[in-house]
C-alpha cells in the first residue's frame, strides 16, 4: 500500500474524530452542567446547539478549502490548455511563413 494512500486515510480519520468530538464534548459538558446545577434539560440542549454550530463551522471550512483547491485545479487546467493552444497556433504560423 503506497504511503500516499495512508496519508489520505489519516486525513479522513482525523476529520471523523474532529467531527465526532465537536458534537460529543459539548453534550458531555451539558450533561455535567445539568447534574451539577440541576438545570435539566437545558445544559444538554445548549451543548447540542453548540456542538451543532461547531459541526457546521467544520463543514464550511472544509467546503471553502475544497473549493479553493478545485478552483486552483481548474485554473491550472485552463492555463495549460490555453498555453497549448497558443503554442499550436504559433507553430502553425511559423509553418505558414516557411511555405
Amino acid at each position: 500500500m503506497p504511503i500516499r494512500n495512508l496519508v489520505k486515510y489519516g486525513e479522513f480519520i482525523a476529520l471523523g474524530i474532529h467531527i465526532a468530538a465537536s458534537m460529543i464534548i459539548p453534550v458531555v459538558i451539558g450533561i455535567y452542567v445539568d447534574k451539577r446545577w440541576d438545570l435539566s434539560p437545558w445544559g444538554v440542549i445548549v451543548g447540542a446547539l453548540l456542538g451543532f454550530g461547531s459541526l457546521i463551522s467544520i463543514v464550511i471550512k472544509l467546503a471553502v478549502r475544497t473549493g479553493k483547491s478545485e478552483y486552483r485545479a481548474t485554473n491550472s487546467n485552463r492555463n495549460t490548455s490555453s498555453h497549448t493552444r497558443e503554442t499550436d497556433s504559433e507553430s502553425e504560423k511559423e509553418g505558414n511563413d516557411q511555405i
